[in-house]
């Protein structure tokens, strides 16, 4: 009778301390959801974020990163050779550039290479258009996932001090281009 008392008793600490031990977890989870939703308030996607950091490698091979361009305005678009969306852009695209560059901004593209058929097809793609810009390769698909690009072509302009003011998804037309604040 002894005995099985003990055990009871023994099998009762056991479940209590697993209890304990569950509950403590479950704070210590709750406090790094608490910490990651706050961080994702004050950086994301959208205007007024401040711009989520990336580094990625252009066609050339060279790395570039955002956070390189800090204290410059920004304005990165993302396209891919198959949308027509961004065939249609391209001139616009070309011309802000160069406008952009008048301006002592960054113009960054990045290509979203994960969704390409073949990287091989971007090379046309630019010479096509006479584009002289070195597009960054999105092989990943990571930097499409954290600016939540779900239809391209998606221009974000971001200022001097790496917050986002502008977001436009979808093609640019001129009458788009003259309102982008970076160019105003």
């Amino acid at each position: 009778m002894k005995t099985k008392q003990a055990l009871y008793r023994s099998v009762l600490i056991v479940l209590l301390c697993g209890v304990g031990f569950m509950y403590s977890q479950s704070e210590s989870v709750y406090q790094q959801v608490e910490e990651s939703v706050a961080a994702s308030v004050q950086r994301g996607v959208q205007v007024g974020q401040e711009a989520l950091p990336f580094e990625l490698t252009t066609l050339s091979g060279e790395e570039i990163a955002l956070g390189d361009y800090l204290g410059k305005p920004v304005v990165v678009n993302f396209f891919a050779t198959w949308c027509h969306p961004c065939q249609e852009e391209m001139p616009i695209i070309l011309e802000m550039e160069k406008r952009l560059k008048e301006k002592g901004a960054v113009f960054l593209a990045i290509n979203m290479t994960s969704q390409e058929r073949s990287k091989e097809e971007i090379r046309p793609f630019l010479q096509h258009y006479r584009a002289t810009f070195d597009p960054l390769l999105d092989v990943e698909g990571e930097v499409m996932k954290k600016y939540q690009i779900i239809g391209i072509p998606t221009t974000i302009v971001i200022d001097e001090q790496g917050m986002i003011v502008q977001r436009i998804n979808g093609g640019l037309t001129y009458d788009l281009m003259e309102d982008l604040v970076i160019l105003r």
